[in-house]
């Protein structure tokens, strides 16, 4: 039996085998060699015995069933589902079905999208990726992307949004089911880029275009000083490629070899002979075939939906027999799929959250009109007071024209003020106030986390006082600040103004937040235990993420309680920590700080 590789030979470079579970883009326009090198990464990856799988778009991967020469010799032995060239028919609906058969059987293959409809290509990979992903098992697989662009544009239409974030969910966390990802495009610039940025390794091919150029630059340049290597992309030979690879040095120039595979997408040249058609290397067909029949029908046997057509059709069958009297009626026992204990609990927890949401939104929603209804009785009174007092016109007099501009006194901030101030502060244009300097305890608190913090949302706000953001007693704080014109801006966006500083300063001021790792320290210490251990637990493994269970584990909370949930709640509404159930992270000023202490 022949020993397998230990590394991933691409001919001008050999990479290690981690670079299976890894995400990959290889980028160039079309001529410079990036399918040979994407195709060159597949035949790597399928001889030392790690399934990969290529999604086809353009119609010519079917070659690596043949040697470079035409001929079975080192062809290699993958079916090919779909397009032209197909051992195995490809339906659009048929995308779950070959995900749990590639998967449970471990089968390198093509996946040839080339004769669907964008609608069609859209159902299929949508179904596949999300059913891939879903599956339980964590044995590595790689998946290769040919014209990534055009299944994950930067561009997304409404109907792509499902597929393009199921895409990007198995970019972002596949590695963690052992699933890589190699994503092959001509054109950088229409690649979505909260895709593109997520990849472990960039292999850059010549590149003549300015925007696809720049949309990789941003990239690059957080990993490397490169500009000089950027201006070198138009000029590269084919083959030729930069490889970035940030956690292991500097960038490397190396050529990839040629394919050992026959390269059925080559471009015909004139005055050459047509090449001999490929003779293509044997597999097991009738067996794949029996296996593919087998998953279909366990799929559907699986199936609640067409169960529960099985059981109207056999109500309707009975009732026909019992009406002509040619059957008595007769029980006909369904398998149906069965609730356990453990969904029923999951369940109950769903709605017992979504119920939570429900209720605080329509709760933010009356809070957020009484805040409005507070300001307008205060705008009201102020108005009639000013009609109220002013004297009236002595004879002669004219009164300004009803239309004519107000001009407010216009104030500047000291070198002291703007000093404190953090880089996210947004100083609205402030209103003229009575020069009245006092302000309430929870007034000065409200301004002073505002020119601390800069925007914050009416909730962030009580969360950083320690005020109930819901009382009528902050609402009227609020409201006594928008009058005095210190704070402007809606109950989702609210920021303090010149003013506003101006009156903080004369107040005593206020400290600003600290930077680097001493903010890190300031929240770990001023926050909750529990939420400060969340945020430390986050922040060690950053920049990956951690599910609600593994959360709960790392920090010894019940990730069901009431309490769990609360504190994690409040993380995210003070943006220090953002994800999902399945993904959470902590946020990104922190996770670098705390990278580079």
């Amino acid at each position: 039996m022949t020993a397998r590789a230990r590394v991933l030979d691409l001919g001008g470079i050999q990479l290690p085998l981690d670079l299976v579970t890894e995400s990959n883009a290889i980028l160039g326009k079309k001529g410079s060699g990036k399918s040979t090198a994407g195709l060159d990464l597949f035949e790597e990856i399928y001889n030392v015995g790690v399934p990969v799988v290529s999604i086809d778009p353009k119609g010519d991967h079917w070659g690596v069933r043949s040697g470079a020469d035409g001929t079975p010799d080192q062809g290699l032995p993958v079916p090919v589902f779909g397009g032209l060239h197909g051992d195995l028919p490809l339906a659009a609906d048929s995308g779950e079905y070959i995900a749990d058969l590639l998967r449970s059987r471990n089968l390198s293959a093509v996946l040839d999208v080339s004769e669907f409809s964008a609608a069609e290509r859209r159902k299929f990979l949508t179904a596949f990726t999300n059913r891939l992903y879903r599956r339980a098992e964590r044995a590595p697989m790689h998946l290769l992307i040919e014209e990534a662009h055009e299944v994950i544009p930067q561009r997304v239409d409404s109907g792509d949004a499902p597929m393009v974030g199921a895409f990007e969910r198995l970019v972002k966390l596949g590695r963690f089911k052992g699933i890589g990802v190699t994503m092959l495009s001509q054109r950088s610039a229409s690649l979505n880029k909260n895709v593109l940025t997520q990849v472990d390794n960039l292999f850059m091919l010549r590149t003549v275009s300015p925007q696809d150029r720049a949309a990789v630059r941003a990239w690059i340049e957080t990993h490397s000083e490169s500009s000089a290597i950027i201006d070198s992309l138009p000029s590269l030979a084919t083959g030729e490629c930069w490889l970035w690879q940030p956690e292991r040095g500097e960038p490397v120039k190396f050529r990839f070899r040629p394919r050992r595979t026959y390269d059925a997408g080559t471009t015909p040249k004139v005055g050459e002979s047509p090449r001999p058609p490929a003779t293509l290397a044997d597999i097991n067909l009738a067996a794949i075939q029996s296996e593919m029949a087998a998953t279909i029908e366990r799929a559907r046997n699986d199936d609640p939906k067409a169960l529960r057509q099985r059981i109207v059709a056999l109500e309707r069958q009975l009732a026909q027999q019992t009406d002509s009297g040619v059957a008595e009626p007769r029980l006909v026992e369904v398998p149906v799929p069965v609730i356990t204990d453990d969904d029923r609990k999951a369940l109950e927890g769903m709605i017992d959250r979504f119920e939570h949401l429900v209720a605080d939104e329509a709760r933010g929603l009356v809070r957020d009109l009484q805040e409005a209804m507070a300001t307008g009785e205060a705008l009201a009174e102020r108005l009639r007071a000013v009609v109220r007092d002013a004297p009236p016109a002595r004879s002669g007099q004219t009164s300004p024209a009803r239309n004519a501009p107000r001009v407010a006194p216009q104030r500047t901030l000291s070198p002291e003020i703007r000093a404190k101030l953090p880089r996210n502060v947004v100083l609205r244009p402030a209103a003229s106030t009575d020069g009245d300097l006092k302000l309430s305890k929870m007034q000065k608190a409200i301004v002073t986390t505002l020119a601390a913090h800069g925007e914050l949302s009416t909730r962030q706000i009580g969360l950083f006082t320690g005020y109930a953001h819901k009382s009528g007693s902050f609402a009227n704080s609020l409201s006594g600040l928008r009058t005095r014109g210190l704070i402007i801006g809606g109950a989702q966006a609210i920021s303090v103004t010149p003013e506003g500083l101006t009156v903080l300063d004369a107040n005593g001021g206020f400290e600003p937040l600290p930077s680097g790792q001493a903010l890190v320290e300031w929240w770990l210490a001023k926050l909750p235990k529990a939420q400060a251990a969340m945020l430390s637990a986050l922040l060690e493994v950053y920049p990956e993420p951690l599910s609600v269970d593994e959360l709960a584990a790392r920090t010894g909370y019940a990730a069901g309680s009431g309490s769990f949930a609360n504190n994690r709640s409040r993380l995210n509404v003070a943006e220090l920590i953002h994800g999902t159930r399945d993904a959470l992270y902590a946020a990104d000023t922190l996770g670098i700080a705390h990278r580079q202490r």
